[in-house]
């Protein structure tokens, strides 16, 4: 179960739209908006982590403020455009691991985006919601359930996810047989505001 992958996701209820009127917001990368994972190292390497970023992606949200249950958000990331922040890494190294990302773990050629599809949101009360829906990695959809909450001032999307790798049908990376490793979890962080 993926939560909190959209924080304050729901914020354009406090954004005037008329009494059941659908209103569409952009979501697009660039300037403060970013999305990026964490994955911890295990073996030799515990202690350290791989900090990947994507910087391009796009969306929509489809916010209906008298009925926030048929609000619907549609994001797609740009899996290509990975970079790799790694400081504890020589240059060199940081190539090896998106190289390895791109063709292995992601097969980006193939698959050139991850995207998330919600299928249901929920009003729980006291502005918080749960969002129902679909994330695709590699072709591989699984259904997943959000948490989010609204913020106050801005039509934000800030939050964070716990991803496992294996629920993709995908296995964590290792080398040196098995001396370092990668943890099957992974932290997902967003930043992302949405535009009319």
């Amino acid at each position: 179960m993926i939560r909190q992958f959209l924080l304050p996701l729901l914020v354009l209820g406090f954004l005037p739209t008329a009494c059941g009127e659908t209103v569409e917001y952009r979501i697009v990368s660039g300037g403060p908006n970013k999305i990026t994972l964490e994955a911890d190292k295990t073996g030799v390497m515990r202690g350290k982590k791989h900090n990947f970023e994507f910087p391009k992606f796009d969306g929509k949200l489809l916010f209906d403020a008298a009925a926030p249950q048929n609000s619907r958000v549609d994001l797609k990331i740009d899996s290509a455009a990975v970079i790799c922040n790694d400081t504890w890494l020589k240059d060199s190294d940081r190539k090896k691991v998106v190289d390895y990302t791109l063709t292995d773990m992601l097969a980006v050629k193939q698959y050139p985006e991850m995207r998330f599809v919600s299928s249901k949101i929920t009003p729980k009360g006291d502005n918080k919601f749960t969002v129902e829906g679909t994330l695709t990695i590699r072709g591989n959809g699984r259904p997943v359930v959000l948490e989010a909450a609204l913020a106050q001032s801005a039509v934000t999307i800030d939050g964070n996810a716990i991803l496992k790798i294996t629920s993709f049908g995908l296995k964590p990376p290792s080398a040196g047989f098995g001396l370092a490793g990668t943890k099957d979890d992974m932290r997902a962080q967003f930043h992302v505001e949405a535009k009319r």
